[in-house]
């Protein structure tokens, strides 16, 4: 009797141990496969992540090297690139070309891959503007890219070339004490019909970015030209303002710099 009390106690003990042994080994297994997911899981997010940030980085490859930098850092910091576009009445905050350029940039980056914020102001000058210190808006909204179209057809016949050109460089000044990591593109408002001294300011403009160092899109070769019949299509006669087919050609020419095929 007291063998087979031992016998029992013996054959429980072994199954005791091999229950004890399978449930550790399964546990063991069941913690290798987790770890060796989890390992594929985070090495295929790395790879994804970064194919996103090479393909954005393809995208942008057209932009100066400053820009290309400011939309890397935003990339690697997992948040949207904010591009701050500021300028006249020539760049409505609704229904203008503004909103045509987030479309394009959202079909071919991803959409919020950019976070675009308008400044709209209507009849200023580029003496009001700066008086007003309209930069310190700006830089309330952190800017990767600063999208500057300054008032020079409000300008024109108002200002001096001379002080446009001042006035232009104090704004960006203020910018950049606010906001150094700024980077500045300055690009011209849209042209107008029969003009003479006005196509000189815009000149002088390309030459001042130019010499300072600022990148400047040129969108006027995109316009037919001012003292054809064709141009009234694009720029209303009585306003001197992008009609909705100039609004289009203005984003059309824009999203060629910011989007490389």
């Amino acid at each position: 009797m007291r063998n087979f009390i031992l016998i029992l106690l013996f054959t429980a003990a072994c199954l005791a141990f091999i229950i004890t042994g399978h449930l550790y080994w399964e546990r063991k297994i069941d913690a290798t496969v987790q770890a060796a997911r989890a390992k594929v899981e985070t090495s295929a997010k790395q790879e994804t992540e970064t194919s996103q940030t090479e393909a954005i980085l393809a995208r942008a490859r057209q932009l100066p090297a400053a820009a290309q930098a400011a939309i890397k850092r935003a990339v690697e910091e997992k948040r949207p690139i904010r591009l701050v576009i500021a300028g006249s009445e020539s760049t409505p905050e609704n229904g203008g070309w503004p909103e045509l350029l987030k479309q394009a940039l959202d079909n071919a980056y991803g959409k919020g891959v950019f976070h675009i914020t308008v400044h709209e102001y209507d009849g200023l000058t580029t003496a009001d503007a700066d008086r007003q210190r309209i930069a310190a808006d700006w830089a309330k909204d952190k800017p990767d890219l600063v999208l500057l179209e300054p008032f020079l057809l409000n300008d024109n016949g108002v200002v001096t070339i001379d002080d446009t050109l001042a006035h232009i460089q104090s704004i960006i000044d203020e910018l950049k004490s606010a906001a150094p990591n700024a980077v500045v593109i300055l690009q011209p408002p849209n042209p107008i019909a029969n003009a003479t001294y006005y196509p000189q300011q815009v000149a002088a403009l390309q030459a001042f970015a130019k010499e300072n160092g600022y990148t400047y899109l040129d969108h006027w070769p995109a316009w037919p030209d001012d003292e054809s019949d064709e141009f009234a299509t694009f720029i209303d006669p009585d306003s001197d303002l992008p009609t909705k087919e100039g609004a289009k050609r203005w984003a059309e020419a824009l999203a060629k710099y910011f989007i490389a095929k």
